[in-house]
């Protein structure tokens, strides 16, 4: 039986390795060295925190875990069309992706016992047992074979009558609480939603839009000057926030994400429904940010 200073050890490694994988660096030891005396004390409390969220993932699930963790990220946090959330039957939540507490905030909102999510694979989480049985991991888009096992699992839920959060574009989109054009990917999001209507019996996508999950403050932060694009320059400013949060043990940049649970899509799938979706997903964008300013 592992002990739980096993457990944290092994979660500082994961997270030593996807810090280096985003500072564009080799995984050579003395990169990883380099990373360990720079962030050495954000990632052992990181790692502490991973384990007090499986613990609450244990109790309540992916929203019970996303209500335990947000106060220490987020200053607060909103959201709005709660009542669009059906209580029962195969749902899936699709949402834009400005990666960071995203995934979380929308689970904080969700009160279904089925509610899984389909995550990045990401090392950390895998090795966090509890949030793992409600979280399905998708590989890197390369992995053909990889992605249809997680579309044929993401399939075998929803006929249980299961809900599924799904990030379709599949990659990291600009916030739209700051960043311009936030609706630019939204004509790439997958093919997937189709697959899961034409197999899904009487399933809903309920599409969502969240935002405010990067600081501003972070993204012009020199540390994501390693990066050129966009989605990289975010995933960086995000790693910085976690650090600098773990460190100061609170939450220090202000934030207060919002979601919006928007247009409901049912029927089958037809020629025309990824468009039909797109359009849906710009509707509420819309609305979102009308909200921002009233």
């Amino acid at each position: 039986m592992k002990s739980p200073r096993n457990d944290i050890q092994i979660l500082k490694d994961t997270l030593i390795y996807e810090l280096t994988k985003a500072l564009a660096l080799p995984q050579k030891n003395w990169t990883k060295s380099v990373v360990r005396a720079i962030f050495g004390k954000a990632i052992q409390a990181a790692a502490e925190v991973g384990i007090g969220l499986d613990r609450a993932a244990a109790e309540g699930g992916l929203p019970g875990g996303a209500r335990w963790v947000l106060p220490r990220f987020v200053k607060n946090h909103e959201s709005r069309g709660g009542e669009n959330i059906p209580d029962s039957g195969p749902l899936v939540i699709a949402s834009n992706h400005p990666a960071n507490v995203d995934s979380v905030v929308i689970s904080a909102h969700v009160n279904r016992p089925d509610y899984k999510a389909i995550v990045g694979d990401i090392p950390f989480f895998e090795h966090l047992p509890h949030v793992s049985e409600h979280a399905i991991y998708a590989p890197d888009p390369s992995n053909t074979v990889g992605r249809m096992t997680v579309i044929r699992e993401s399939i075998r839920h929803l006929n249980r009558g299961g809900s599924l959060l799904i990030f379709p574009r599949g990659g990291i989109e600009a916030d739209p609480e700051f960043m311009p054009h936030p609706d630019s990917e939204f004509d790439h999001w997958s093919r997937s939603l189709e697959i899961f209507l034409q197999h899904v019996p009487g399933l809903q996508i309920l599409v969502t839009i969240t935002s405010g999950v990067i600081s501003p403050k972070a993204f012009r932060h020199p540390i994501t000057w390693f990066r050129r694009a966009r989605p990289d320059k975010q995933r960086l400013a995000f790693l910085y926030q976690l650090a600098r949060q773990m460190l100061s043990g609170r939450e220090i940049f202000g934030l207060t994400p919002r979601v919006t649970f928007g247009e409901v899509i049912k029927g089958n799938s037809h020629a025309h429904m990824l468009a039909e979706i797109e359009q849906a997903a710009r509707r509420t964008l819309t609305r979102h940010m009308e909200w921002k300013h009233v």
